[in-house]
């Protein structure tokens, strides 16, 4: 069925409208919009009630399972707002001639959000202003630390975001040691830091950040066994997806001491749980998820989006595909 002059889409991106107003308007120039914006993500009910005649779909981080593509009965497009896409089923969107884009902005914010974080934890500054807030000032000897500069930062993962963090932490004077799955030395030399095993980053990192995609294969990559092999004392960042780790595993090695202390952006499950057993430490940082918030993300994200959605309205191929197989089914439908 041929779109029509005015497609229809559904807008679940939940950014800050005077933040993204610019490419929400030229949006609104090409297609009848269908916004819902509760300040989150969609559930499955409100997709199964919203995706049905829909077109195109600016999507946040809901998830898009088989059966919730069941009723995306016109959807020719899913466009991320952001870079994962990991609460998409890809290869079902595939088979039902849905293409999928992504849009890959973030990376820069993360990484610079992965910084803060292990400054943060290693400089114990969250710490401090507890400390001050409750009147303990004088306590020096729960703050005294190590010098950044004395430090080994391993990197399991050298994408856009892994490269980034390198790239800062060198800056810093650290030590960067990187794990990559595939060959990429010479890059990873390139931005001053060097290409180990898995084995090594494990074994000579102070400070370990996790920047892999989340997908079968990596789902709780960093189970006990591999925290296990971490140096005793160092410390674990996770800015990529909650779904790589075993949080219990991590709470275990915390408790006993194996691990100094953890800063985590991202969880298995999202809002986390208030009574969540990784609130309870002192040596822990928890965010919520908001690697890729910052305005200039946002706005970014949102306009790769669109760009995507006008180019297949002009009936040219999208720029940002994560499924290229899907397009000439997607072609023939529009």
């Amino acid at each position: 069925m041929p779109l029509p002059p005015r497609p229809r889409v559904l807008f679940a991106c939940y950014y800050d409208r005077d933040v993204i107003g610019a490419p929400l308007e030229r949006l609104r120039g090409i297609a009848e919009i269908s916004e819902v914006n509760h300040g989150r993500n969609l559930t499955a009910d409100e997709l199964r009630e919203h995706l049905p005649g829909k077109h195109f779909v600016v999507a946040a981080d809901e998830k898009h399972t088989s059966e919730i593509l069941d009723t995306a009965d016109e959807v020719i497009l899913l466009a991320r707002d952001g870079t994962g896409y990991d609460g998409i089923d890809v290869d079902a969107a595939t088979a039902r001639g849905i293409l999928v884009t992504n849009a890959p902005v973030v990376h820069e914010a993360t990484a610079d959000l992965t910084i803060g974080l292990i400054i943060g934890l290693v400089r114990r500054i969250v710490l401090c202003d507890r400390d001050v807030r409750d009147g303990r000032w004088t306590e020096r000897e729960r703050r005294t630390c190590p010098a950044l500069t004395d430090l080994t930062l391993g990197i399991v993962g050298f994408g856009l975001t892994g490269r980034e963090v390198a790239i800062r932490a060198a800056a810093l004077g650290m030590r960067v040691v990187v794990h990559n799955r595939s060959d990429v030395a010479d890059a990873i030399r390139a931005v001053g830091a060097e290409p180990v095993s898995l084995d090594d980053v494990l074994a000579e990192s102070d400070v370990l950040s996790v920047h892999v995609r989340h997908t079968k294969a990596t789902t709780h990559m960093f189970d006990r066994a591999l925290l296990r092999r971490m140096k005793r004392g160092a410390y674990f960042i996770n800015t990529s997806r909650g779904g790589i780790l075993d949080e219990t595993a991590l709470v275990e090695a915390l408790q006993d001491g194996h691990l100094a202390g953890a800063a985590l952006d991202v969880f298995a499950e999202e809002p986390l749980p208030t009574d969540h057993p990784l609130l309870s430490f002192e040596n822990v940082i928890c965010t919520a998820h908001i690697g890729g918030e910052t305005t200039t993300t946002m706005r970014l994200g949102v306009e790769r989006a669109v760009d995507d959605i006008e180019r297949l309205v002009r009936g040219e191929r999208p720029k940002h595909l994560v499924n290229p197989e899907a397009w000439e089914t997607a072609r023939a439908r529009r």
